[in-house]
């Protein structure tokens, strides 16, 4: 006997096991984007399968199939009891487009179709009716209902970045850095992430030393053209400003400066190239001290150049520096060194770094402070303003949001209402489209690989596939955005009835202002968004 039903988007649809999260409605808002999911077992073989769709709003829906990937390491350590499984499965996650391929079936597996609403729709409610055919038979029939209330969530306000991996595409596609076909799927990887809310890019102009084993190097991805010469370095920053302008087109409002000295203390220089005798040449890297005399001067020819382009051209203000990522307290004097030659010759620019000590916030050395939310308790007991916060592979137990393969939906979704809560400026995550293994040894591809060669748990590296001409996106990607809009929705709500009582909704519902306590129940958070709704309309 067929099964044919809808479930919500936080159901993570396993081939062996019957979903439980049916869901037959749901509301939005006039800007909304929503998912639901369509799925169906079928005990004979179908191969192509055709949808059909029947509603109202046909033009604003799109459809595509949920594919599965190894979910090869689901946690690292002991881990809390808030997972699908522990043990490793084959995880529904990548979204395949099916424009050009119809959805199949599995014999006898559950199968899932990704549905999503989205556009400038008017009030009212919308009923929608999915049909499943093959050469005309049908094969079963499900209903979803849209109730489209009057409100708009409107703009962010929350800056939010995931660390774009440029070799990873390069590598993965055998394509030159920057060349044509290069630059038409990064920019569709960047215009995928805009359409998920975000709205800062990691930008090379120098290609960013982060995950890189020491003395190894990764692809070089470097913006800025230089030549050094006798008299001394000579700069071209005509590629840096085309980039950024043209991703300004495309909808990031702020650019992450890539980091002037190397991941974990500042204690070396980045890869740099330069043109010498006519020939490129890596001037700097592993064997550079961050504080020496060479790489201060070359700093100091940099920075001051950098900074009047980047002001004559408008993007200055939008730009944000980085000093060193993840520093922690033993490398707090060589940060602070780093920092200073920094500041000499940039005295005017923001200074943001991801770290779990609070003494670099409380000594000056950042401007924006970016707190791994397995730290951020001791940032937020000191009321620190403008704070962001990032996650990044300890996120294994607490109860802490990530966005890892084996956590339920909802578990990732319910950051946004937790940064509202918390009032939180910004987010950060190092994963867009990392495929390498871990510290970059070798390249891999992520459809079979998705734990960095066995070193992180399966979906810290990466939220988009790469498709063929550009990004894919995933599940696990949809339901991190819903928390974004849900962030977007407290703040419309904060606007209609005040901060204070926005917060007591959550506070009421089961939420602290921790990141450790929440609803684990989609239900509970749904009530939440339900109640939020219902405010802002009456």
């Amino acid at each position: 006997m067929n099964e044919l039903y809808t479930v919500c988007a936080e159901e993570k649809v396993q081939i062996d096991k019957k979903p439980k999260m049916l869901e037959k409605e749901n509301t939005m808002a006039r800007d909304e984007t929503l998912s639901f999911q369509l799925v169906y077992k079928i005990e004979w073989l179908q191969k192509e399968i055709e949808v059909k769709i029947k509603s109202p709003i046909k033009k604003y829906i799109t459809y595509r199939q949920v594919e599965y990937v190894p979910c090869t390491t689901p946690v690292l350590g002991k881990g809390d009891d808030y997972y699908l499984t522990k043990k490793p499965f084959f995880c529904p996650d990548v979204l395949c487009s099916c424009e050009k391929r119809k959805p199949t079936a599995r014999l006898g597996c559950y199968n899932s179709i990704w549905f999503t609403v989205n556009g400038d729709l008017t009030p009212g409610e919308y009923p929608i009716e999915i049909s499943l055919e093959q050469n005309g038979y049908l094969i079963g029939k499900a209903e979803y209902k849209i109730t489209v209330l009057d409100f708009y969530l409107g703009k962010s306000s929350l800056m939010y970045t995931n660390w774009f991996h440029y070799d990873s595409i390069a590598q993965y596609y055998n394509l030159k850095v920057f060349s044509p076909r290069y630059n038409k799927i990064m920019y569709d990887f960047i215009s995928c992430a805009v359409r998920h809310g975000m709205n800062m890019l990691l930008t090379p102009m120098f290609t960013p030393p982060l995950d890189t084993r020491q003395g190894k190097e990764r692809l070089t991805v470097q913006l800025v053209d230089v030549t050094k010469t006798d008299k001394g370095y000579e700069f071209d920053f005509k590629r840096l400003v085309s980039f950024m302008k043209k991703a300004k087109e495309l909808g990031i409002e702020y650019f992450e400066m890539s980091h002037l000295f190397t991941q974990w203390g500042a204690k070396a220089a980045p890869k740099i190239v330069a043109k010498v005798d006519g020939k490129l040449k890596r001037i700097f890297g592993w064997n550079t001290p961050a504080t020496g005399k060479e790489y201060e001067e070359f700093l100091g020819a940099l920075l001051p150049k950098l900074t009047e382009t980047l002001k004559r051209e408008g993007l200055y203000q939008s730009c944000r520096f980085h000093i060193s990522d993840e520093p922690n307290e033993q490398c707090l004097e060589s940060y602070k060194a780093a920092k200073a030659i920094f500041k000499k010759y940039a005295p005017d620019a923001n200074v943001m770094d991801a770290l779990s000590h609070y003494e670099f916030y409380a000594q000056g050395l950042v401007d924006t402070a970016i707190s791994s939310s397995a730290h951020i308790q001791t940032f937020l007991d000191n009321k620190t303003p403008d704070l962001w916060v990032y996650y990044c592979c300890a996120e294994t137990d607490s109860y802490l949001s990530n966005r890892y393969m084996s956590m339920p939906g909802e578990r990732i979704r319910v950051l946004g209402m937790q940064m509202y809560l918390n009032d939180i400026k910004g987010f950060l995550h190092w994963g867009y489209n990392f495929y390498n293994s871990v510290l970059s040894d070798e390249a891999v591809d992520p459809y079979l690989i998705t734990d960095a060669g066995g070193g992180l748990q399966s979906g810290d590296c990466f939220c988009v596939y790469p498709g063929k001409d550009g990004a894919l996106d995933s599940v696990r990607f949809e339901n991190f955005y819903d928390g974004i809009q849900d962030y977007k929705l407290f703040k419309c709500l904060e606007n209609k009835i005040g901060r204070e009582e926005a917060e007591k909704l959550l506070l009421d519902n089961g939420f602290k202002k921790t990141f450790t306590d929440y609803p684990h129940s989609i239900r509970a958070l749904k009530k939440i968004r339900r109640l939020a709704q219902k405010a802002i309309c009456s």
